[in-house]
């Protein structure tokens, strides 16, 4: 697996896009909703699959977690998480999640992982190596983009408005790899792309995205032995809406989705 995170350069950008909070979308509304269904997480050993800067360090260890392993493919992240929260309890983990992971088995309580499945190939394996680390009873919490989001912006292009945002996208029952285009200011930080280099953008900041329908993150976890509880699919908040206009053109329908799975 290649990921973009491992360039230096667009690490250090997403790492000032991200800052201490997160993207405004998971910090108003990904992460409290994945972290009020976890509940609690006293005493777990937490596993952040694909912790991009870090920022969720240090509100994970807020709970008293036992042990916490921010895990990663790029070491750029991780150096960036390691000036967040650099403490005892945690571990800072360089794997490559299509490969299987240097973590024991039956060890972890709970592993969560926001928008990190949408960018690789192969789900079968990060699946299969969650299930593998997880204690019986562990839960799996992920978030992806939803794949109702791809449809919108397809049909978009389909009626002949070409997207800004992603590059290469199929019908709903398309499977295979696109571009999510980062060559974007954030309004909380508007001079990204003048401090970045605006050219750069053109063809640096294009992430990875896979394109695949719900049925297959659903049936690959059901295969492998997940018992799924909830499926979460969040609408726009009225300060999402307030604090970043730009999502009004989604308010019609959901931009991420949300699996709850146990061991």
């Amino acid at each position: 697996m290649k990921s973009l995170y491992q360039n230096p350069k667009f690490a250090k950008y997403w790492n000032e896009r991200a800052g201490n909070t997160g993207e405004i979308y998971k910090r108003l509304i990904l992460d409290p909703l994945m972290l009020k269904t976890v509940g609690s997480l006293t005493d777990k050993v937490i596993l952040e699959l694909g912790c991009g800067n870090g920022y969720l360090g240090p509100m994970f260890l807020t709970q008293k977690p036992k042990k916490l392993i921010l895990m990663d493919i790029s070491k750029y992240n991780l150096q960036f998480a390691k000036e967040k929260c650099n403490d005892p309890k945690i571990i800072f983990l360089e794997q490559d999640a299509t490969r299987k992971w240097r973590v024991d088995s039956n060890s972890i309580d709970v592993v969560y992982s926001n928008m990190m499945l949408n960018e690789v190939d192969n789900i079968k394996t990060p699946i299969k190596e969650t299930f593998r680390v997880l204690k019986k009873g562990g839960i799996f919490i992920f978030s992806v983009t939803h794949p109702s989001w791809d449809l919108f912006i397809f049909a978009q292009e389909k009626a002949g408005k070409k997207s800004n945002k992603v590059q290469g996208l199929g019908n709903y029952f398309r499977r295979g790899f696109t571009k999510f285009i980062m060559g974007t200011d954030s309004k909380t930080n508007p001079t990204l792309s003048e401090k970045f280099g605006k050219e750069l953008f053109k063809e640096l900041f294009k992430v990875e995205h896979y394109q695949r329908p719900l049925s297959d993150y659903f049936n690959q976890l059901i295969e492998i032995g997940f018992s799924v509880r909830k499926i979460l699919e969040p609408e726009l908040t009225k300060q999402l809406l307030e604090e970043s206009p730009r999502f009004s053109e989604y308010k019609d329908h959901p931009v991420g989705l949300i699996f709850y799975a146990i061991k």
